[in-house]
Protein backbone atom coordinates (compact mmCIF):
# COMPACT_ATOMS: atom_id res chain seq x y z
CA UNK A 1 0.00 0.00 0.00
CA UNK A 2 1.13 3.27 -0.68
CA UNK A 3 1.96 6.36 1.75
CA UNK A 4 -0.62 8.89 1.91
CA UNK A 5 0.86 11.98 0.61
CA UNK A 6 -0.84 15.52 1.76
CA UNK A 7 -0.05 18.88 0.69
CA UNK A 8 -0.39 21.35 3.56
CA UNK A 9 -0.62 25.02 2.79
CA UNK A 10 0.14 27.69 5.87
CA UNK A 11 1.54 30.51 5.52
CA UNK A 12 2.42 30.43 9.76
CA UNK A 13 5.28 28.39 9.75
CA UNK A 14 5.04 27.15 13.32
CA UNK A 15 1.36 25.84 12.73
CA UNK A 16 2.54 24.05 9.32
CA UNK A 17 5.61 22.73 11.52
CA UNK A 18 3.03 21.24 13.74
CA UNK A 19 0.58 19.85 11.31
CA UNK A 20 3.49 18.45 9.13
CA UNK A 21 4.73 16.76 12.61
CA UNK A 22 1.50 15.14 13.17
CA UNK A 23 0.75 14.01 9.55
CA UNK A 24 4.10 12.14 9.57
CA UNK A 25 3.49 10.61 13.04
CA UNK A 26 1.06 8.89 11.88
CA UNK A 27 2.60 7.08 8.74
CA UNK A 28 1.11 10.22 6.15
CA UNK A 29 3.82 11.62 3.93
CA UNK A 30 3.04 15.75 4.42
CA UNK A 31 4.63 18.45 1.74
CA UNK A 32 4.24 22.28 2.55
CA UNK A 33 3.32 25.26 0.37
CA UNK A 34 3.66 28.37 2.18
CA UNK A 35 1.74 30.32 -0.34
CA UNK A 36 -1.36 30.16 -3.09
CA UNK A 37 0.68 30.18 -5.78
CA UNK A 38 3.07 27.83 -4.88
CA UNK A 39 0.20 25.85 -3.69
CA UNK A 40 -1.37 25.23 -7.07
CA UNK A 41 1.70 24.71 -8.60
CA UNK A 42 2.86 21.72 -6.25
CA UNK A 43 -0.76 20.18 -6.35
CA UNK A 44 -0.61 20.07 -10.52
CA UNK A 45 3.45 18.35 -10.13
CA UNK A 46 2.83 16.23 -6.81
CA UNK A 47 -1.01 15.03 -7.18
CA UNK A 48 -1.28 14.60 -3.22
CA UNK A 49 -4.37 12.86 -2.14
CA UNK A 50 -5.79 15.37 0.35
CA UNK A 51 -4.90 19.34 0.37
CA UNK A 52 -4.78 20.79 4.23
CA UNK A 53 -5.67 24.56 2.79
CA UNK A 54 -5.71 28.08 5.43
CA UNK A 55 -8.12 30.54 3.92
CA UNK A 56 -5.42 33.33 4.27
CA UNK A 57 -2.15 33.26 2.59
CA UNK A 58 0.22 35.22 0.53
CA UNK A 59 0.05 35.37 -3.33
CA UNK A 60 -3.01 33.79 -3.61
CA UNK A 61 -5.53 32.81 -0.69
CA UNK A 62 -7.52 29.75 0.15
CA UNK A 63 -10.30 30.45 -2.19
CA UNK A 64 -8.09 31.32 -5.08
CA UNK A 65 -5.97 28.09 -4.36
CA UNK A 66 -9.26 26.02 -4.37
CA UNK A 67 -11.08 27.74 -7.47
CA UNK A 68 -8.15 27.04 -9.27
CA UNK A 69 -8.00 23.71 -8.42
CA UNK A 70 -11.71 22.44 -8.68
CA UNK A 71 -11.66 24.50 -12.63
CA UNK A 72 -8.78 21.97 -13.78
CA UNK A 73 -9.72 18.38 -14.30
CA UNK A 74 -6.21 17.27 -13.35
CA UNK A 75 -6.51 18.89 -9.72
CA UNK A 76 -10.40 18.63 -9.26
CA UNK A 77 -10.85 15.09 -8.09
CA UNK A 78 -8.57 15.93 -4.74
CA UNK A 79 -10.23 16.87 -1.17
CA UNK A 80 -9.79 19.78 0.36
CA UNK A 81 -9.71 20.62 3.99
CA UNK A 82 -10.07 24.52 5.03
CA UNK A 83 -8.09 25.53 7.96
CA UNK A 84 -8.84 28.85 9.20
CA UNK A 85 -8.17 30.81 12.33
CA UNK A 86 -11.58 32.75 11.74
CA UNK A 87 -14.43 32.09 13.76
CA UNK A 88 -16.70 33.45 11.80
CA UNK A 89 -16.27 31.78 8.06
CA UNK A 90 -19.28 30.55 6.66
CA UNK A 91 -18.82 26.95 6.39
CA UNK A 92 -21.81 26.36 3.89
CA UNK A 93 -20.24 28.64 1.13
CA UNK A 94 -16.77 26.74 1.56
CA UNK A 95 -18.48 23.79 1.22
CA UNK A 96 -21.03 25.07 -1.72
CA UNK A 97 -17.19 25.83 -2.82
CA UNK A 98 -15.42 22.53 -2.91
CA UNK A 99 -14.11 22.04 0.84
CA UNK A 100 -15.01 18.63 2.05
CA UNK A 101 -14.59 20.18 5.49
CA UNK A 102 -13.70 23.16 7.73
CA UNK A 103 -11.51 23.62 10.81
CA UNK A 104 -10.91 26.24 13.01
CA UNK A 105 -7.84 26.51 14.22
CA UNK A 106 -6.20 25.35 16.45
CA UNK A 107 -7.99 22.20 15.15
CA UNK A 108 -8.12 19.17 18.03
CA UNK A 109 -5.73 16.96 16.35
CA UNK A 110 -8.24 13.77 17.06
CA UNK A 111 -11.01 14.95 15.59
CA UNK A 112 -8.54 16.03 12.86
CA UNK A 113 -7.01 12.99 12.12
CA UNK A 114 -10.36 11.00 12.38
CA UNK A 115 -11.50 13.74 9.92
CA UNK A 116 -8.87 13.10 7.30
CA UNK A 117 -8.82 9.20 7.30
CA UNK A 118 -12.84 9.71 6.68
CA UNK A 119 -11.74 11.61 3.76
CA UNK A 120 -9.71 9.12 2.52
CA UNK A 121 -12.07 6.75 3.19
CA UNK A 122 -15.41 8.55 2.60
CA UNK A 123 -18.17 8.50 5.23
CA UNK A 124 -18.93 10.86 7.24
CA UNK A 125 -16.91 13.77 7.98
CA UNK A 126 -16.76 15.10 11.43
CA UNK A 127 -15.75 18.41 12.23
CA UNK A 128 -14.39 21.15 14.51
Amino acid sequence: MSTIRILVVEDHKDTCLWIVAVLRQCGFEAMEAGDGAIAVRMAHKEKPDLILLDLHLPAGGGEFVMESLQSDPATSTIPIFIMTGDPDVDRIQMRSKGAVAVFCKPMDVHVFLNAIRSALEPGDLPED
